[in-house]
């Protein structure tokens, strides 16, 4: 039996009652208590630190295979040229649907050692800065790579594929064959790895493709995901090219359930906010990634607080770009400051809340009941955040001091399993950068500098 207690920190267990605690005590990788006497217990001193849950990410993308061309490694160092792209000025449709049709391909073009060398890398990015369980929504990555590194980081992982069978209204493959790929993935399950099919947009479904996800999902029990009611223009679109609004579209499909999650649901009329309040569906969001993308997918409509004050679960996540994008804790600085702004009411969104919502609430969005929050008969996975410096001078909430000051590069230490883990990032890096030039000169024709 290994033991380890966590003693004398500022604990948020981020439980349903928002307990506070100042140890935690860990027998082969579960919670079994909170005292601090735990005779041959290896001891992690934590006082001057604030202890949290893993943050569970439900909504990521894994597309650090696209580094060079897609808006990553080959702009300019100004920013002055900059112009607005494709998800600004309410999204224009059309080029987003042609693009993540392409993507489709890019996975096929990818080797089997290309694709691990750069899912260990980005799945460690992850982890470093407190992620310790991932809900995939499709990815630019082969989910067995995806699958095989969390094993080795001992991370929790919802694995999908990139789904999608149209773009603008025309159909571009074989439904069937993206069937076969979905349901393929669940050979991958084992006990870190779980699936959740996917529809990567609901622009780039059919609805052969919906109602084959359904019976899918119905068949072996799964959850079920897909972007919706994502940007402002997305309606238009949707109604041209398939003849319904977005929710609906789900909804009709037999898809719109308590196991649906909505990512980025803000533009919906009140008939559609009605269907996810009655289906009891989940929604995620990303708001630290708006402003950037040039999405006004949280402030635009303040529908994404009016679900929640509904009564609906809505969680945190972080989205995912060629490059790193905001991490777990600036979303919940970020929902802190515009929920509270939006309310004229700083009680409207507590950091306490902003916690829940990027741990215990995103994981009973992903269906992991055993994560998420720090409660006896969970998996150990906490992390660690130094609080003892200028940032945290006479205030007793740390908590508040992180989200006011603080981020994803001031986590200290994670443990997952009840296991601190280590790795070498120098090595990931540089597998990461073999198989990126790899792929980029092979398969993307990137002349790189």
């Amino acid at each position: 039996m290994s033991r380890l207690l966590i003693k004398g920190g500022t604990v948020h267990t981020a439980d349903a009652a928002h307990r506070m605690v100042s140890d935690v005590l860990i027998e082969d990788g579960l919670i079994v208590g909170f005292s601090p006497d735990a005779p041959d217990a290896e001891v992690i001193d934590a006082t001057g630190t604030l202890v949290l849950p893993g943050f569970v990410n439900p909504h990521w993308h894994e597309m650090f295979a696209l580094r060079y061309p897609f808006k990553g490694a080959l702009r300019p160092p100004s920013d002055r040229d900059d112009k607005p792209a494709f998800m600004a000025h309410g999204g224009d449709i059309p080029a987003i649907s042609m693009a993540f049709d392409r993507f489709y391909g890019l996975v096929d073009a990818l080797t089997d050692d290309e694709a691990l060398a750069v899912a260990r890398y980005s799945l460690w990015t992850q982890l470093r800065s407190g992620v310790t369980t991932l809900g995939d929504v499709g990815s630019v990555n082969k989910p067995a790579a995806l699958a095989q590194a969390a094993r080795e980081f001992g991370m929790r992982l919802s694995v999908s594929a990139w789904a999608g069978d149209t773009a603008c209204g025309r159909r571009t493959r074989d439904t069937d064959e993206v069937l076969a790929r979905v349901a393929a993935l669940m050979d991958l399950q084992d006990a870190f790895v779980r699936v959740r099919p996917t529809a990567v947009y609901g622009t780039n479904m059919t609805d052969e493709l919906g109602s084959g996800l359904r019976d899918l999902c119905a068949r072996h029990d799964l959850p079920f995901a897909a972007h919706v009611g994502a940007l402002r223009n997305e309606t238009e679109a949707m109604r041209a090219w398939f003849g319904t609004s977005p929710v609906r579209r789900f909804a009709d499909l037999g898809l719109l359930d308590e196991r649906f999650t909505a990512v980025h649901c803000a533009f919906a009329d009140p008939e559609e906010r009605d269907l996810l309040v009655r289906a009891g569906a989940h929604i995620t969001h990303s708001p630290a990634k708006y402003g950037p993308a040039g999405e006004s997918t949280l402030t635009e409509t303040r529908q994404i607080p009016a679900l929640r004050a509904a009564g609906l679960d809505v969680s945190l996540s972080t989205d995912g770009a060629s490059t790193p994008v905001p991490g777990m804790a600036e979303n919940m600085t970020a929902a802190w400051q515009a929920y509270t702004e939006m309310a004229a009411d700083p009680t409207a969104l507590l950091p306490s809340d902003a916690l829940a919502m990027a741990t215990r609430i995103a994981a009973r969005g992903l269906g992991f009941a055993d994560v998420g929050s720090l409660e006896v008969g969970k998996r150990a996975d906490l992390v660690l955040i130094r609080a003892d410096d200028w940032r945290y001078l006479l205030n007793p909430r740390p908590l508040e001091a992180f989200l006011t000051l603080g981020g994803s590069a001031d986590v200290e230490t994670v443990i997952v399993n009840g296991q601190v883990v280590k790795a070498d990032e120098s090595a990931l890096r540089e597998d990461y950068l073999e198989a990126l030039r790899s792929f980029s000169v092979r398969c993307l024709g990137v002349e790189l500098p």
